[in-house]
């Protein structure tokens, strides 16, 4: 029954599953020698240690009410966007797990509320980078160097759990994403976050600076 589904239900490429796998190198590989070159020195570093981090910093988010109802219908499926708008102070959390690099962002708004985003990158087997979540949200995400800024734009969605991949159209999700990783110098980095909706434009824009470790 299983094969089965898997043989009928499965859409899109699979993700690697060896978890010795060397996560170290996965980003620049999929940009390629040149393009990760011409990032700064300390975007190709935080994208290539395999050693727990944890980054400070704070966000603002902002919310149309369409992002906010993708926001919370998303909420059984892994929670891959903010629940609320406004300022929050942010935490986030890189490790190796689960076959792949894996981001807790914990963002505490005002009135004491705390959310947290998880979600792991992991690799396809066609050579390509998936952002899952714990719900079996799952995007399957272009990556590239602009400009000096590391950036990642999803390309199809999926949802996924066990032997099922259903490929989700564009219009039932809050739109195209679109992730920038810039470095600022002295230790610091902006990262912000946007999705676009072919029917109903920006539904979700995020802006947040966070600082490296102390070491």
């Amino acid at each position: 029954m299983a094969f089965a589904l898997t043989n009928v239900l499965w859409s899109g490429p699979r993700a690697v599953e060896d978890e010795d796998h060397d996560h170290s190198g996965t980003i620049a590989r999929i940009v390629g020698a040149r393009a990760w070159a011409s990032l700064p020195e300390a975007v190709r570093a935080r994208f290539s240690r395999t050693a727990p981090a944890i980054y400070e910093g704070a966000a603002t988010t902002q919310l149309t009410w369409a992002g906010r109802a993708f926001a919370w219908a998303l909420l059984p499926f892994g929670s891959p966007l903010p629940l609320f708008a406004g300022e929050a102070r942010a935490t986030v959390r890189v490790g190796v797990k689960h076959g792949g690099t894996s981001w807790a962002r914990e963002y505490r708004g005002p009135f004491g509320l705390a959310f947290e985003v998880r979600s792991t990158k992991r690799l396809s087997e066609d050579g390509r980078l998936f952002e899952c979540c714990a719900g079996g949200w799952t995007m399957l995400l272009d990556v590239s160097a602009d400009h000096g800024s590391l950036v990642f734009r999803s390309r199809r969605f999926f949802w996924r759990m066990g032997g099922v991949s259903i490929e989700l159209p564009i219009w039932l999700t809050p739109g195209i994403a679109e992730v920038r990783h810039t470095d600022m110098g002295e230790g610091r980095f902006r990262f912000t976050l946007s999705f676009d909706h072919p029917w109903l434009g920006r539904t979700v824009f995020q802006d947040g600076v966070f600082e490296d470790p102390v070491r």
